[in-house]
Formats: structure tokens, sequence, C-alpha cells
């Protein structure tokens, strides 16, 4: 503005307020943004004057609001404190939303996911899984991995670690028992990260970096390749990267593929001890340097109201949850076992027979052959037999998985049938599961069933004939896991995962489709020898699914039925030949000339009953314990005889064989060799 109209301005006024008022007003109409501060005189004069005041106020309001909105808006650009994080919205700005247990945000290659105060020491369900593997060594896709089922986040001033809490080792939470078994016994630090952001500022959550915690080896696999190969592997975090993140309310799961690679092979030393343990390389690889290993992992919420316990009884082969409860200390031992099984209600607990308030459901993944799946579906529903006689109807049920789901059968929360087709078979098939350890509830199961299973299995002829080296012999034992072996993942005799009924049961097919093609009886590629196939696998179902239901081997259940039995057509059409799914049974083959009984056991035995209505039976807490000891008080029957892994491979008892069957073993080894003698 002119000079001469700024001298008018001041020359009409004869009061210090009119003078500050017409101040401000040529500050506005110069687009002055910030007014001078008011000091001395000026102040006094303003307060002195109230009408002018409030002329003033609102002068200087428009430009003071236009500041605070831009202010506002780059609060996000604004750089951090030294040493503190940036914050919320700028770490997420342009990243994915996705919701679920933990709300997650995805940008290119980097996920954070968002913790509430409340998520912080609260535990939560960890389940593993392989998602990808290498076809051998136990390193497969779609296996369950053993690992810590309840997990922590714990914030350590500006750290937030995932800690696998101590659920062995309890007491009654806020007692001083629970306080000396917390200062006794370590959680175990599973991965650590730095906050990735300020508090939001409204809801208080924090941002953690996904990769820092699962990049990584969290499983302990690297060790697991240097053990099995003998070779340098180590985690390559550079070529490892998250590659998927799903949500829903109380699951998130995330994949990663991780990279795992040695510079150098090492290679067999010249003169070594004839059957030394020596360098190898899994064989499948294009470059034995280098593997990938998908990891699957599921973060779920745990069930709101823990599952009532169920004690375990030595006299029934159920897995089971063991827990050190330290709260009484007059109880002789502080060691409790729980039956591992599934939470199953009435939905009319006054019913003879109710249909379950959630029945357990199997999911057969879309990877199964389209021709094998109903014989599956048959081997998994044939349990709702045993069920039915403790007042459930329908309490399993069968699913596909559609080709375009939006789930996979790993995730947390779903039971799953699976194919593998792996470069070298080492179980035949699998029935894992992982449990709530506070209370034994069965929270996820994965049956993996090799295909080669399916298949005329010659190549494990050595079962039969024996390994021809040392060599041959240490192999066997590292895939079994047996002792003098090493198990490819974790412990897998402990995790109840060493199952090796379906290599047997195939190997049992081959020779079966041998005698009976040699006989002319049936041609190897007809469709009575597809129904072999299919009935094998119903079987084989049958057995796995058992597994994932909390039952253990029984290696005496063909103890259970006379060996005249096993060979009479009319018993075996509408009965089990041996007592139970969970032996490891021969097929039941007929001498040339003798009318042919059934090959397979595609029905429950009298024992499936009884562990099923030990472990499910509805029974109210006020009689429980009466209700159990009754139940397992029957053991003494014959037909419910019981001896599992320790009573076979340890040797105690010498009734509980393998693929034997009748209650007369020399029985059955005279009709085998005159069969064999016969071929």
């Amino acid at each position: 503005m002119p000079k001469m109209n700024l001298r008018l301005l001041v020359s009409l006024c004869h009061d210090r307020t009119r003078q500050f008022s017409a101040l401000a007003a040529l500050l506005t109409l110069t687009a002055c943004n910030t007014p001078p501060a008011l000091t001395g005189p000026a102040m006094a004069a303003s307060a002195a004057s109230p009408a002018s005041s409030a002329k003033a106020d609102t002068a200087l309001a428009r430009p003071a609001a236009a500041a605070a909105s831009r202010a506002s808006a780059s609060a996000s650009a604004v750089p951090p404190s030294p040493g503190q994080p940036p914050a919320f919205a700028l770490v997420i700005k342009d990243a994915r939303k996705i919701e679920g247990l933990f709300t997650a945000w995805q940008k290119d290659e980097k996920v954070w996911f968002e913790l509430r105060p409340e998520d912080f020491d609260h535990s939560f369900f960890f389940s593993p899984k392989l998602r990808s593997g290498i076809g051998e060594a136990r390193l497969f896709g779609g296996m369950m991995l053993p690992s810590p089922r309840l997990v922590q986040f714990r914030r350590v001033h500006n750290l937030v670690q995932l800690i696998a809490v101590n659920d062995q080792q309890v007491a009654t939470a806020s007692t001083p028992a629970a306080r000396a078994v917390a200062a006794a016994i370590s959680p175990s630090l599973l991965g650590s990260s730095a906050l990735a952001s300020q508090p939001h500022p409204e809801r208080k959550t924090v941002l953690v970096d996904a990769s820092a915690i699962f990049v990584s080896d969290l499983l302990g696999l690297g060790p697991v390749l240097q053990r099995t190969y003998r070779q340098n592997y180590s985690f390559d975090g550079r070529n490892s990267a998250i590659t998927a993140v799903r949500g829903k309310p109380d699951l998130l799961v995330l994949e990663a593929n991780n990279h795992y690679a040695s510079a150098a092979i090492a290679m067999p030393q010249p003169g070594a001890a004839p059957g030394a343990l020596a360098p190898t390389t899994p064989n499948g690889l294009p470059d034995a340097r280098s593997l990938f290993l998908g990891l699957h992992y599921s973060l779920a919420r745990l069930p709101a109201q823990t599952m009532a316990a169920r004690p375990a009884d030595p006299r029934i082969g159920h897995f089971v949850s063991v827990v050190d409860n330290f709260s009484d200390d007059l109880a002789r031992s502080p060691r409790q076992r729980w039956v591992n099984r599934w939470r199953l209600d009435k939905k009319d607990p006054t019913a003879t027979l109710s249909e379950p308030i959630k029945p357990i459901t199997y999911w057969l993944d879309r990877n199964i052959p389209v021709k094998y799946r109903e014989a599956l579906t048959a081997g998994v529903l044939e349990w709702n037999k045993a069920f039915e006689k403790i007042g459930f109807k329908n309490a399993i049920e069968v699913r596909q998985q559609a080709d375009d789901a939006d789930f996979d059968t790993l995730d947390a929360g779903i039971a799953s049938l699976r194919w593998m087709v792996n470069r070298e078979p080492a179980f035949g098939a699998i029935g894992p599961s992982h449990v709530d350890p506070r209370s034994g509830e069965i929270l996820d199961a994965d049956i993996g069933i090799e295909s080669l299973s399916s298949r005329s299995l010659r190549n494990l002829s050595s079962r039969v004939l024996g390994p021809d080296s040392a060599a041959e012999w240490a192999e066997l034992l590292q895939v079994a896991g047996a002792p003098g072996g090493q198990p490819a993942i974790g412990n897998a005799a402990q995790d109840g995962l060493v199952c090796h009924y379906a290599d047997g049961s195939g190997e049992q097919l081959s020779y079966a489709l041998d005698v009976l093609a040699a006989r002319g009886e049936i041609e190897p590629n007809s469709h009575e020898a597809q129904q072999f196939v299919l009935a094998y696998l119903k079987d084989v179902a049958m057995h796995e699914v058992g597994h994932t239901l909390g039952l253990r081997h029984n290696f005496r259940a063909s103890q259970a039925v006379s060996a005249r039995q096993v060979i009479d057509p009319l018993f075996t059409r509408d009965h089990a030949f041996t007592g139970s799914v969970m032996e490891y049974a021969a097929i039941n083959l007929p001498r040339s000339g003798e009318e042919a009984a059934a090959p397979f056991q595609t029905t429950l035995g009298s024992y499936d009953y009884w562990a099923i209505e030990y472990a499910y039976k509805p029974i109210s807490a006020e009689q429980q314990a009466s209700e159990l000891s009754k139940i397992a008080a029957r053991s003494a029957e014959p037909e419910l005889a019981f001896g599992t892994d320790e009573d076979h491979h340890l040797g105690i008892d010498p009734d509980a064989l393998q693929f034997d069957l009748g209650d007369d073993p020399l029985a059955f080894a005279a009709r085998r060799f005159d069969i064999a003698q016969d071929l």
C-alpha cells in the first residue's frame, strides 16, 4: 500500500486502540500471515476496550486458523526426535490395509502389523507349517511343524519381542506358586523388532515390522539342514521375503519364502570307515548350494473359554498334553496328563442323539486327485459310527475346497487332508495335530497322504527283505526317527508324528497285487485292481483321521479277533478283522484255492469305539472321575487289547506286533509261507 495511505490511516487514529485496529486491518489487506506480537501498551489498550478487541480477534482468527490447519496436515512429516520411531501415518502412507486378528499393512516387500495395548502380554495360538519343501528328508510341502503353541508379544521400551510361552510348568495365576514358577523357568525368544512407529494418536496402537520377526530362521530349519546333510547351510535373509498376508477376525496368516544356501558343498573324505556318516546333498535340487522353504505362519485367537480338560488313562491310547501344575504342593506329583481331543458339545444336551453345536469338519484340499476323493471321504466319515454310540449325530463332516477358494487348508483352525508329491516317500501318510496345551483341545490338524502310497511301492521291499548294508540301515533309521537316527524335524516320536502305516500298507498292497496277478485272479490295470487301491486309501484315511481325533497306535489290536474269524468271508463282510484301525494290519490274503475274506479293514474295531467313548462322551464335571474310571476298567476285555509304540519298538510286549492278523501269529505266518511258496 502506498506510504500516503499509511500516513492517512495513522493520522485518523487519535487513540491507541483504534491505531491497533487499523494496523490489524492493514496487515490483513496486505496478506500478512504473521501479525506482530502484542506487547506493552498495545496489549494493555486492547484489553481495555472489549469492542475493539473483538474486532481484532476476528481479523486475526482467519490467518491463525489457516496456519493451524497447515501445521496439522504436515504433522506426519515432522522428523521424529532422535532415537524415536516415525509417526504412524508416515509409516503406512500408501500401504494396503489387511483386516484380521491384527490389522496388517503391506507396501511392496514391507509388512507391518498393528498391535493394540491389550495385545501385549496376551497369549495367542501359533501354528507353523511348511508350505513348500524339497520333497525329501521330511521337508515336505504341507507338513505341520512341531513348535511352541502359545506365544505372546512383549514390549521392552521400544523393542517388541515374540515370546514362546512356557506352557508346561504352570500354577494358578496371581499366587505365590505362579511367581515361583515364573522365576524358575524361562520362556524363549522367537524373534524381535524395534517399534516401527509412534503410537496412533487415537487408537494408541503401534506398528511392528513383520519381516524382522518372520523373515528369519524362526523355526531353526537351518540347523536341521546342517544335521541332515552335514553341509554348511544357513539362512539367507537377503533373498527371503514375506510373500502373502491374509486376515480374518480371529486369524492372521503370513507366508514367507526362506532361502537357505551354502557357499560350498562338502565332499566325503577318502578312506572313511565303512558306514561312517558322510556329507550328502538334496538330490532333487538343480543346484545343491541353494534351496527355498516356504513357511506358513498362523497366529490365531485362543478359545475365549478354555475347554474342560479330561484326564488321560494309560490303559487307553490317546495322545496327551502334559502339564506340571505346581498349584497344589500336597499332590503326589505335579504332573497332569490331558487327553488331546476336539471340543464337541451337543446342541440338545438332553437328547439321546443330538447334532453337535460345532461339528469336526475335515476339508479335502483341492490338490487331491478327483478319483481318490470319494474313498478318502468315506474313510473320514466312518468315524461317525463311534460318535453315534455316545450320542452325537453327524459329529464329523467332510467338505471339498473349491479351486478358487480364498483360504489355504494350512490355515489354523482348518482340519484337512492334503496330497503330497514327494521325491522320496517317508511315511506314506501322516496325521499330526496342534493343540491348546492348557486343556488338550485340538485346534488344528493336517493329514498328509503321499502320492506314492497309491502306487505299487516296490521301492519299499527293503522293509521286508532287510537292508543290505550298515549305511542303508542308518538311512532307514534316520527317516524313521528311530534310536540311532536323527529325525529331520524336531523330535518326531515325541510329537506323535511318526506313523509308517501307509508305508507298510502300500508294501502289502504291492505284494497282494503281485500274488493275485500271478494267480490270474486280477489284472494289474483292471477295475478290480483300482478298487483295491481305493479300499487301501479308505483304510489309510481311517487310520490317520484316528490320529487327528487323538488316538495313538494299537499294535495289540490284531489279538482281538480269532485266527478263524480273520479268514471267514461272512464275518469280515460286516466286522473288522482287528480290534482297531489304529493297528498296522496286513492285507488279509487267502491261500490259493480258499474263498477270499475282506482284504482291507474298512470299518472300525471294538477298541476304536471304546477309545472315542473315553475321550468324547459327554460327562458332567461331578461325574467325570467315576464315569471315566468305569469306562477304563473295561481294559481287561479281550476285544479291547491295547499296546502302543513303546510296547512294540522296545520289545516290551511280544503281542504288540505289526502286520500280523489274528490271535495266533504262528498260524498267520504259516499262511503267508504257503502263499509265498505258491507264488
